[in-house]
């Protein structure tokens, strides 16, 4: 996967480069992450490269610091090597590339953060939680990484949840209904308590802990699906399932920071634990996602959680760079 930017690089060192550059700097597809995932296990020389590739962009990224006259606050730290290393001529040959983009990523934040910062009234951080008290008296619970934005008229309160987890406690005003957007599905509160998930891959789980909410899919001229308390629906690909009864103990247990996986693969809890901590985490083959997994888990300290995991399933986890971290066997 060479470009024409690294002609002059041994391969294995371009490809690094250019794979360190898709993951700073674009949102990738799951078939880009299992590309990723596949081609740095394939050898052992490849982690290496990546992770020497990693450390010449924080070696730029501290040249950037030292030779700007007026430097600017980064949005983003990116941490500091633990020791100095002395570059060899070859590695030299990626100083241009490596110094171009470096200036890029200490001054902008990631894409995700970004746009939420950009486009909605109120987000969180990664690894925060944020509770609102509205103009009408409603609460928000803001789980880490989410993005909202409040529209309140005086004929209607509308929230539109852009990206991650919120719990909504609604202030009874029948003159002013309460609804919230997520994704491609309303959601209308009948004086509730609930909560809405809105997945990076689009799909959506809401739950009702008190009185019940009515969902309809917008633009369509499906019938309105009405979720009660103790009911939860998942919405995918455009269907709305019929409404289940909650596990209260699974749905709750995010407002603890906690997790409660009841027989659920490897893949789902590695999403779930990246939404704690910064950087990503890989799977080294796509079977290894397909690993059951069941228990109570602590997001307290989701490097000690990942430890655990790999413990309890017998996996390595490769750590290249302070960025990304790849589980494998």
């Amino acid at each position: 996967m060479a470009s024409d930017a690294n002609t002059d690089l041994p391969p294995l060192q371009a490809q690094a480069i250019e794979w360190l550059i898709r993951l700073r700097t674009l949102e990738l597809t799951d078939t880009d992450t299992q590309a990723f995932a596949e081609w740095l296990s394939a050898d052992v020389e490849h982690a290496q490269a990546f992770a020497n590739a990693e450390d010449l962009f924080e070696t730029m990224a501290q040249a950037v610091h030292l030779n700007t006259a007026q430097p600017t606050t980064p949005a983003i730290s990116i941490p500091k090597p633990a020791r100095s290393h002395q570059l060899k001529p070859k590695r030299w040959l990626a100083v241009p590339l490596a110094l171009g983009l470096c200036a890029l990523l200490v001054v902008l934040p990631k894409p995700a953060n970004l746009w939420a910062a950009m486009f909605s009234d109120f987000h969180t951080e990664i690894g925060e939680q944020r509770t609102m008290q509205l103009a009408d008296g409603s609460q928000l619970l803001l789980n880490t990484d989410t993005a909202v934005s409040v529209d309140y008229q005086n004929t209607r309160r509308h929230i539109i949840l852009h990206q991650g987890q919120a719990q909504f406690i609604v202030a009874s005003d029948p003159a002013r209904p309460f609804t919230v957007s997520a994704g491609t599905l309303d959601i209308r509160a009948l004086g509730t308590v609930f909560e809405v998930y809105l997945k990076a891959s689009g799909d959506i789980d809401l739950a009702v802990q008190e009185h019940a909410v009515s969902t309809q899919i917008q633009a369509h001229n499906t019938p309105s699906v009405v979720v009660q308390q103790g009911q939860q629906l998942s919405y995918s690909n455009g269907i709305l399932k019929t409404p289940t009864r909650t596990d209260e103990q699974v749905t709750g247990a995010w407002q603890q920071r906690r997790l409660v996986f009841r027989d659920r693969p490897l893949a789902e809890l590695v999403a779930e634990i990246e939404r704690y901590r910064p950087g990503r985490i890989f799977l080294a083959g796509s079977n290894l996602g397909k690993l059951r997994v069941t228990g109570l888990f602590s997001l307290a300290d989701p490097d000690a959680l990942l430890g655990k995991i790999t413990a309890i399933l017998g996996l390595k986890a490769t750590h290249l760079g302070p960025w990304c971290v790849l589980l494998h066997r």
